[in-house]
Protein backbone atom coordinates (compact mmCIF):
# COMPACT_ATOMS: atom_id res chain seq x y z
CA UNK A 1 0.00 0.00 0.00
CA UNK A 2 1.43 3.29 -0.91
CA UNK A 3 2.23 6.12 1.55
CA UNK A 4 0.87 8.85 -0.45
CA UNK A 5 -3.07 9.25 0.85
CA UNK A 6 -3.57 12.49 -1.22
CA UNK A 7 -1.46 13.56 -4.48
CA UNK A 8 -2.35 16.44 -6.84
CA UNK A 9 -0.93 17.01 -10.14
CA UNK A 10 -1.10 20.10 -12.31
CA UNK A 11 -4.68 21.00 -10.64
CA UNK A 12 -6.01 24.34 -11.89
CA UNK A 13 -9.68 25.34 -11.96
CA UNK A 14 -11.32 28.15 -14.57
CA UNK A 15 -14.62 29.50 -14.25
CA UNK A 16 -16.45 31.12 -17.31
CA UNK A 17 -18.07 34.36 -16.20
CA UNK A 18 -20.70 35.45 -18.99
CA UNK A 19 -21.77 38.98 -19.39
CA UNK A 20 -25.02 38.26 -20.47
CA UNK A 21 -27.47 35.82 -21.15
CA UNK A 22 -27.46 36.14 -24.57
CA UNK A 23 -23.45 35.95 -24.18
CA UNK A 24 -23.71 32.62 -22.30
CA UNK A 25 -26.58 30.94 -24.84
CA UNK A 26 -23.81 31.86 -27.81
CA UNK A 27 -21.09 30.20 -26.36
CA UNK A 28 -23.03 26.98 -25.19
CA UNK A 29 -24.32 26.63 -29.37
CA UNK A 30 -20.63 28.05 -30.54
CA UNK A 31 -18.09 27.10 -28.17
CA UNK A 32 -15.95 29.40 -30.31
CA UNK A 33 -17.79 32.29 -29.71
CA UNK A 34 -15.81 34.13 -26.82
CA UNK A 35 -17.30 37.74 -26.92
CA UNK A 36 -18.55 38.22 -23.60
CA UNK A 37 -17.29 35.81 -21.55
CA UNK A 38 -14.29 36.23 -19.46
CA UNK A 39 -12.07 33.23 -17.81
CA UNK A 40 -11.38 33.53 -13.83
CA UNK A 41 -8.72 31.14 -12.79
CA UNK A 42 -9.33 30.09 -8.96
CA UNK A 43 -6.50 27.56 -9.62
CA UNK A 44 -3.32 27.53 -11.65
CA UNK A 45 -0.83 24.66 -11.66
CA UNK A 46 -1.12 23.10 -7.92
CA UNK A 47 0.98 19.59 -7.29
CA UNK A 48 1.74 18.10 -4.12
CA UNK A 49 1.87 15.37 -1.93
CA UNK A 50 0.14 14.53 1.52
CA UNK A 51 2.00 10.86 3.08
CA UNK A 52 -0.13 9.28 5.63
CA UNK A 53 -0.31 10.13 8.87
CA UNK A 54 1.05 13.80 7.54
CA UNK A 55 -0.64 17.07 8.97
CA UNK A 56 -0.35 19.54 6.49
CA UNK A 57 -1.94 23.35 6.61
CA UNK A 58 -2.86 25.22 3.36
CA UNK A 59 -2.43 29.29 3.87
CA UNK A 60 -3.24 31.84 1.79
CA UNK A 61 -5.02 35.61 2.10
CA UNK A 62 -8.87 35.27 0.84
CA UNK A 63 -9.34 34.43 -2.89
CA UNK A 64 -5.83 32.59 -2.87
CA UNK A 65 -7.58 29.30 -4.11
CA UNK A 66 -7.62 27.17 -1.10
CA UNK A 67 -11.47 26.49 -0.58
CA UNK A 68 -11.51 25.57 -4.48
CA UNK A 69 -8.72 23.17 -3.61
CA UNK A 70 -10.32 21.22 -0.86
CA UNK A 71 -13.54 21.08 -2.95
CA UNK A 72 -11.43 19.77 -5.68
CA UNK A 73 -10.17 17.20 -3.43
CA UNK A 74 -13.07 16.37 -1.47
CA UNK A 75 -14.85 15.54 -5.11
CA UNK A 76 -17.61 18.02 -4.84
CA UNK A 77 -15.57 19.99 -7.49
CA UNK A 78 -14.33 18.97 -10.57
CA UNK A 79 -10.64 20.41 -11.74
CA UNK A 80 -10.29 22.33 -15.43
CA UNK A 81 -6.94 20.30 -15.74
CA UNK A 82 -4.94 17.86 -14.00
CA UNK A 83 -5.66 14.92 -11.84
CA UNK A 84 -6.32 14.40 -8.08
CA UNK A 85 -6.21 10.73 -6.48
CA UNK A 86 -7.18 10.09 -2.38
CA UNK A 87 -6.72 7.10 -0.92
CA UNK A 88 -8.79 6.61 2.19
CA UNK A 89 -12.22 7.35 4.01
CA UNK A 90 -12.60 11.12 3.85
CA UNK A 91 -14.42 13.38 6.40
CA UNK A 92 -14.46 16.64 5.63
CA UNK A 93 -15.37 19.96 7.91
CA UNK A 94 -16.32 22.23 4.95
CA UNK A 95 -19.76 23.82 6.02
CA UNK A 96 -20.73 22.43 9.07
CA UNK A 97 -24.17 20.90 9.05
CA UNK A 98 -24.74 21.88 5.49
CA UNK A 99 -25.57 18.58 5.10
CA UNK A 100 -28.13 18.27 7.98
CA UNK A 101 -31.89 17.83 6.32
CA UNK A 102 -33.49 20.56 8.83
CA UNK A 103 -37.09 18.19 8.89
CA UNK A 104 -35.06 15.11 10.33
CA UNK A 105 -34.35 14.81 14.07
CA UNK A 106 -30.32 15.30 15.09
CA UNK A 107 -30.76 11.48 15.44
CA UNK A 108 -31.60 10.62 12.00
CA UNK A 109 -29.50 12.85 10.57
CA UNK A 110 -26.15 11.28 12.91
CA UNK A 111 -27.77 8.10 11.18
CA UNK A 112 -27.99 9.44 7.49
CA UNK A 113 -24.28 11.15 7.88
CA UNK A 114 -22.47 8.24 8.78
CA UNK A 115 -24.01 5.63 6.19
CA UNK A 116 -22.80 8.92 3.24
CA UNK A 117 -19.46 8.65 5.08
CA UNK A 118 -19.63 5.04 4.00
CA UNK A 119 -19.89 3.53 7.89
CA UNK A 120 -22.97 0.73 7.96
CA UNK A 121 -25.84 1.32 10.21
CA UNK A 122 -24.08 -0.75 12.67
CA UNK A 123 -21.26 0.85 12.75
CA UNK A 124 -22.90 4.33 13.37
CA UNK A 125 -25.16 2.93 16.26
CA UNK A 126 -22.37 1.71 17.94
CA UNK A 127 -20.35 5.10 17.59
CA UNK A 128 -23.83 7.43 18.37
CA UNK A 129 -23.28 7.57 22.02
CA UNK A 130 -19.91 8.73 21.56
CA UNK A 131 -21.14 11.01 19.15
CA UNK A 132 -24.03 12.59 21.48
CA UNK A 133 -21.66 12.41 24.54
CA UNK A 134 -18.95 14.57 22.23
CA UNK A 135 -21.49 17.09 20.94
CA UNK A 136 -23.38 17.76 24.48
CA UNK A 137 -26.86 18.38 22.69
CA UNK A 138 -28.57 16.02 25.08
CA UNK A 139 -31.65 15.30 24.59
CA UNK A 140 -32.17 18.27 21.59
CA UNK A 141 -30.88 15.09 19.53
CA UNK A 142 -34.53 13.97 19.46
CA UNK A 143 -35.69 17.17 18.20
CA UNK A 144 -35.32 18.41 14.22
CA UNK A 145 -32.44 19.97 13.49
CA UNK A 146 -34.57 22.97 12.41
CA UNK A 147 -35.09 23.77 16.29
CA UNK A 148 -31.41 24.19 16.84
CA UNK A 149 -29.28 26.57 17.52
CA UNK A 150 -26.27 27.46 14.58
CA UNK A 151 -24.05 26.53 17.64
CA UNK A 152 -25.83 22.71 18.21
CA UNK A 153 -25.75 22.49 14.59
CA UNK A 154 -22.05 22.56 14.05
CA UNK A 155 -21.03 20.94 17.22
CA UNK A 156 -23.25 17.76 16.78
CA UNK A 157 -21.74 17.94 12.78
CA UNK A 158 -18.60 17.90 13.91
CA UNK A 159 -18.63 15.40 16.31
CA UNK A 160 -20.31 13.24 13.11
CA UNK A 161 -17.24 13.86 11.17
CA UNK A 162 -14.81 13.18 14.02
CA UNK A 163 -15.80 10.25 15.58
CA UNK A 164 -16.85 8.11 12.10
CA UNK A 165 -13.02 6.73 12.28
CA UNK A 166 -11.59 9.04 9.01
CA UNK A 167 -8.54 7.99 7.78
CA UNK A 168 -8.14 11.57 6.13
CA UNK A 169 -9.54 14.68 7.97
CA UNK A 170 -10.10 17.71 6.09
CA UNK A 171 -10.85 21.08 7.87
CA UNK A 172 -11.44 24.56 6.19
CA UNK A 173 -11.95 27.10 8.81
CA UNK A 174 -14.38 25.01 11.46
CA UNK A 175 -12.89 25.32 14.91
CA UNK A 176 -14.91 28.16 15.25
CA UNK A 177 -17.30 25.84 16.39
CA UNK A 178 -19.31 26.12 20.01
CA UNK A 179 -17.85 27.83 22.99
CA UNK A 180 -14.06 28.37 23.77
CA UNK A 181 -14.30 25.40 25.92
CA UNK A 182 -16.04 23.35 22.86
CA UNK A 183 -13.02 24.61 20.75
CA UNK A 184 -10.46 23.48 23.35
CA UNK A 185 -11.78 20.21 22.92
CA UNK A 186 -11.99 19.58 19.26
CA UNK A 187 -8.35 20.51 18.93
CA UNK A 188 -7.72 17.91 21.70
CA UNK A 189 -9.28 15.08 19.64
CA UNK A 190 -8.10 16.16 16.46
CA UNK A 191 -4.63 16.07 18.05
CA UNK A 192 -5.49 12.90 19.03
CA UNK A 193 -6.57 11.87 15.56
CA UNK A 194 -3.28 12.71 14.51
CA UNK A 195 -1.29 11.09 16.88
CA UNK A 196 -3.00 7.84 15.70
CA UNK A 197 -1.72 8.25 12.29
CA UNK A 198 -4.97 9.87 10.74
CA UNK A 199 -3.82 11.99 7.95
CA UNK A 200 -4.94 15.97 8.55
CA UNK A 201 -5.71 18.24 5.56
CA UNK A 202 -6.01 21.88 7.59
CA UNK A 203 -7.16 25.49 5.97
CA UNK A 204 -6.75 28.29 8.37
CA UNK A 205 -6.03 32.05 8.77
CA UNK A 206 -4.81 31.16 12.15
CA UNK A 207 -0.97 31.02 11.86
CA UNK A 208 -0.94 29.79 15.70
CA UNK A 209 -3.34 27.20 15.25
CA UNK A 210 -1.75 26.26 12.00
CA UNK A 211 2.19 26.41 13.77
CA UNK A 212 0.58 24.20 16.54
CA UNK A 213 -1.17 21.43 14.71
CA UNK A 214 0.66 20.92 11.34
CA UNK A 215 4.91 20.19 10.05
CA UNK A 216 4.39 21.20 6.50
CA UNK A 217 2.15 24.07 4.85
CA UNK A 218 1.49 24.77 1.68
CA UNK A 219 1.16 28.99 0.79
CA UNK A 220 -1.42 29.71 -2.41
CA UNK A 221 -1.56 33.47 -3.94
CA UNK A 222 -4.05 34.32 -6.48
CA UNK A 223 -4.04 30.36 -7.25
CA UNK A 224 -0.84 29.55 -7.28
CA UNK A 225 1.42 27.77 -5.12
CA UNK A 226 3.92 30.10 -3.72
CA UNK A 227 5.36 28.25 -1.01
CA UNK A 228 5.69 24.63 0.06
CA UNK A 229 7.66 23.29 3.04
CA UNK A 230 8.02 23.48 6.59
CA UNK A 231 5.25 25.84 8.73
CA UNK A 232 7.63 28.65 10.10
CA UNK A 233 8.98 28.96 6.51
CA UNK A 234 5.54 29.26 4.65
CA UNK A 235 3.81 31.14 7.93
CA UNK A 236 6.75 34.06 6.86
CA UNK A 237 6.03 33.84 3.13
CA UNK A 238 2.55 34.27 4.36
CA UNK A 239 3.30 37.34 6.82
CA UNK A 240 5.69 38.86 3.76
CA UNK A 241 3.42 37.87 0.42
CA UNK A 242 4.32 41.59 -0.95
CA UNK A 243 7.76 40.27 -1.23
CA UNK A 244 9.01 37.63 -3.80
CA UNK A 245 12.30 36.66 -4.84
CA UNK A 246 15.76 37.13 -2.35
CA UNK A 247 15.67 39.43 0.37
CA UNK A 248 18.04 42.22 -0.01
CA UNK A 249 18.97 42.63 3.59
CA UNK A 250 22.32 44.23 4.68
CA UNK A 251 23.68 43.86 8.03
CA UNK A 252 26.43 46.44 9.31
CA UNK A 253 27.79 44.82 12.69
CA UNK A 254 30.74 47.86 12.64
CA UNK A 255 29.25 49.63 15.05
CA UNK A 256 29.09 49.32 18.69
CA UNK A 257 25.31 49.92 19.01
CA UNK A 258 24.22 47.57 15.92
CA UNK A 259 23.30 44.13 16.79
CA UNK A 260 25.75 41.32 16.24
CA UNK A 261 25.28 39.61 12.96
CA UNK A 262 24.81 36.35 14.73
CA UNK A 263 21.24 37.84 16.88
CA UNK A 264 20.27 39.40 13.93
CA UNK A 265 20.11 35.84 12.24
CA UNK A 266 18.60 34.42 14.62
CA UNK A 267 15.61 37.02 14.64
CA UNK A 268 15.59 36.26 10.71
CA UNK A 269 15.20 32.56 11.36
CA UNK A 270 12.53 33.08 14.08
CA UNK A 271 10.76 36.13 12.11
CA UNK A 272 6.62 35.97 12.04
CA UNK A 273 7.42 38.53 9.28
CA UNK A 274 10.46 39.74 7.29
CA UNK A 275 10.36 42.88 5.36
CA UNK A 276 10.07 42.85 1.74
CA UNK A 277 13.39 43.41 -0.33
CA UNK A 278 14.31 46.86 -0.75
CA UNK A 279 17.22 48.50 -1.66
CA UNK A 280 20.71 47.66 0.96
CA UNK A 281 20.96 51.41 1.18
CA UNK A 282 17.11 52.30 2.44
CA UNK A 283 17.45 53.78 6.28
CA UNK A 284 14.40 54.16 8.46
CA UNK A 285 12.84 50.79 7.54
CA UNK A 286 11.91 47.91 9.15
CA UNK A 287 13.75 44.25 8.54
CA UNK A 288 11.90 41.79 10.62
CA UNK A 289 9.48 41.09 13.69
CA UNK A 290 10.05 37.94 15.93
CA UNK A 291 7.44 37.02 18.91
CA UNK A 292 9.28 34.63 21.75
CA UNK A 293 7.52 32.97 25.16
CA UNK A 294 9.30 33.02 28.20
CA UNK A 295 11.28 29.82 27.13
CA UNK A 296 12.52 31.71 24.16
CA UNK A 297 10.73 29.29 21.58
CA UNK A 298 9.13 31.50 18.41
CA UNK A 299 5.34 31.49 19.65
CA UNK A 300 2.35 33.20 18.24
CA UNK A 301 0.48 31.06 21.53
CA UNK A 302 0.65 32.13 24.96
CA UNK A 303 -0.57 31.90 28.03
CA UNK A 304 -3.14 34.40 30.38
CA UNK A 305 -0.13 36.30 32.65
CA UNK A 306 2.55 35.77 30.63
CA UNK A 307 5.11 37.29 28.79
CA UNK A 308 5.79 37.86 25.25
CA UNK A 309 9.65 38.96 24.19
CA UNK A 310 9.22 41.08 20.86
CA UNK A 311 12.44 41.37 18.83
CA UNK A 312 12.04 43.97 16.50
CA UNK A 313 14.94 44.30 13.63
CA UNK A 314 15.37 47.62 11.85
CA UNK A 315 17.65 50.16 10.25
CA UNK A 316 17.26 53.55 11.40
CA UNK A 317 16.26 57.35 9.92
CA UNK A 318 19.63 59.15 9.52
CA UNK A 319 17.42 62.56 10.07
CA UNK A 320 16.13 61.64 13.63
CA UNK A 321 16.09 59.19 16.68
CA UNK A 322 13.50 56.29 15.15
CA UNK A 323 11.50 54.72 17.94
CA UNK A 324 9.91 51.67 17.99
CA UNK A 325 5.92 51.14 18.73
CA UNK A 326 3.91 48.03 19.36
CA UNK A 327 0.12 48.07 18.29
CA UNK A 328 -2.23 45.61 19.82
CA UNK A 329 -5.89 45.07 18.91
CA UNK A 330 -8.53 42.59 19.84
CA UNK A 331 -10.65 40.78 17.20
CA UNK A 332 -12.95 43.80 17.13
CA UNK A 333 -9.88 45.95 15.76
CA UNK A 334 -10.35 48.23 18.74
CA UNK A 335 -7.34 49.39 20.10
CA UNK A 336 -6.05 47.30 22.81
CA UNK A 337 -2.66 49.48 23.57
CA UNK A 338 0.08 50.76 21.82
CA UNK A 339 3.40 50.23 23.93
CA UNK A 340 6.78 51.09 22.55
CA UNK A 341 10.44 52.70 23.06
CA UNK A 342 9.09 56.02 23.95
CA UNK A 343 6.49 55.31 26.05
CA UNK A 344 9.30 53.30 28.41
CA UNK A 345 11.43 56.64 28.39
CA UNK A 346 14.23 54.89 25.94
CA UNK A 347 16.62 56.90 23.65
CA UNK A 348 17.33 55.33 20.62
CA UNK A 349 20.49 54.75 18.80
CA UNK A 350 21.26 56.62 15.82
CA UNK A 351 23.38 55.13 13.08
CA UNK A 352 24.12 57.21 9.64
CA UNK A 353 25.98 54.26 8.45
CA UNK A 354 22.94 52.07 7.54
CA UNK A 355 23.58 49.63 10.23
CA UNK A 356 21.00 47.04 11.62
CA UNK A 357 19.23 47.98 15.20
CA UNK A 358 17.42 45.29 17.23
CA UNK A 359 15.21 46.85 19.91
CA UNK A 360 13.46 44.16 22.62
CA UNK A 361 10.75 44.81 24.50
CA UNK A 362 8.75 42.40 27.03
CA UNK A 363 5.04 42.62 28.05
CA UNK A 364 2.79 41.03 30.24
CA UNK A 365 -0.04 39.41 28.52
CA UNK A 366 -2.67 40.48 31.34
CA UNK A 367 -5.51 40.29 28.53
CA UNK A 368 -8.64 37.98 28.54
CA UNK A 369 -8.18 34.98 26.57
CA UNK A 370 -8.66 35.49 22.62
CA UNK A 371 -7.17 36.01 19.59
CA UNK A 372 -5.43 39.75 18.85
CA UNK A 373 -3.33 41.31 16.16
CA UNK A 374 -0.27 42.92 16.40
CA UNK A 375 1.27 45.53 14.23
CA UNK A 376 5.13 47.36 14.66
CA UNK A 377 6.06 50.42 13.54
CA UNK A 378 8.96 53.06 12.91
CA UNK A 379 8.62 56.55 13.71
CA UNK A 380 9.59 59.99 15.04
CA UNK A 381 8.06 61.97 18.37
CA UNK A 382 6.53 64.99 17.25
CA UNK A 383 4.76 65.83 19.72
CA UNK A 384 3.14 64.00 23.63
CA UNK A 385 1.57 61.36 22.55
CA UNK A 386 1.81 62.27 18.98
CA UNK A 387 4.29 60.84 15.93
CA UNK A 388 5.16 60.85 12.44
CA UNK A 389 5.03 56.99 10.67
CA UNK A 390 8.67 56.27 9.51
CA UNK A 391 7.93 52.49 8.48
CA UNK A 392 5.22 49.85 9.59
CA UNK A 393 4.57 46.37 9.70
CA UNK A 394 1.63 44.79 8.15
CA UNK A 395 -0.92 43.04 10.97
CA UNK A 396 0.70 40.32 12.18
CA UNK A 397 -1.13 37.30 14.03
CA UNK A 398 -3.46 36.19 15.55
CA UNK A 399 -1.57 36.61 18.65
CA UNK A 400 -4.01 33.75 20.69
CA UNK A 401 -3.96 33.80 24.61
CA UNK A 402 -5.34 30.94 26.26
CA UNK A 403 -6.98 29.91 29.64
CA UNK A 404 -8.84 27.20 30.74
CA UNK A 405 -11.77 29.71 32.97
CA UNK A 406 -13.76 27.00 33.70
CA UNK A 407 -10.92 25.02 36.35
CA UNK A 408 -8.50 27.44 36.51
CA UNK A 409 -8.70 30.73 38.76
CA UNK A 410 -7.71 33.49 36.68
CA UNK A 411 -5.34 36.29 38.13
CA UNK A 412 -8.34 38.66 36.54
CA UNK A 413 -11.52 39.06 35.39
CA UNK A 414 -12.43 41.16 32.29
CA UNK A 415 -10.80 42.72 29.35
CA UNK A 416 -7.27 43.27 31.10
CA UNK A 417 -5.66 42.97 34.25
CA UNK A 418 -4.72 46.04 36.60
CA UNK A 419 -1.43 46.14 38.24
CA UNK A 420 -3.11 46.62 41.94
CA UNK A 421 -2.68 46.21 45.56
CA UNK A 422 -4.34 45.97 48.90
CA UNK A 423 -4.11 44.62 52.32
CA UNK A 424 -6.63 44.23 55.39
CA UNK A 425 -5.84 46.09 58.55
CA UNK A 426 -8.34 44.91 61.91
CA UNK A 427 -9.67 47.95 63.92
CA UNK A 428 -8.85 47.14 67.69
CA UNK A 429 -12.80 47.39 69.45
CA UNK A 430 -12.01 50.21 71.96
CA UNK A 431 -11.92 49.20 75.84
CA UNK A 432 -15.10 49.64 77.68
Amino acid sequence: MTDVVISAQNISKRYEIFESGRARLLNTLWPKHRAGMQEIWALRDVDFEIRRGESVAVIGRNGGGKSTLLEILTGTLAPTTGEVKVNGRVSALLELGSGFNPEYTGRENVMLNGLLLGLTRAEVLRRFDEILAFSEIGDAVDRPVKTYSSGMVMRLAFAVQVLTDPDILIIDEALSVGDFFFQQKCFAYIRSLCERGVTLLFVSHDMGTVRDLCSRALYLKAGRPMFAGATQDAIREYFGEAARGPRAISISTGNAQSAEAGEMQAILTDSLWVAPAAPASAAGRLLAVAFYDTLGVPATTFRLGSTVKIKVAFIPAADAPTHVAVVIRNKFDQLVSTLGSARLGLLPPRDDCGGAVIFEMTIALLLEAGNYSVKVSLGQVTLPNRGSKVDTSPALGPIVIGWDYEHEEAPFLGMVGLPSAGEFRTVQKAAT
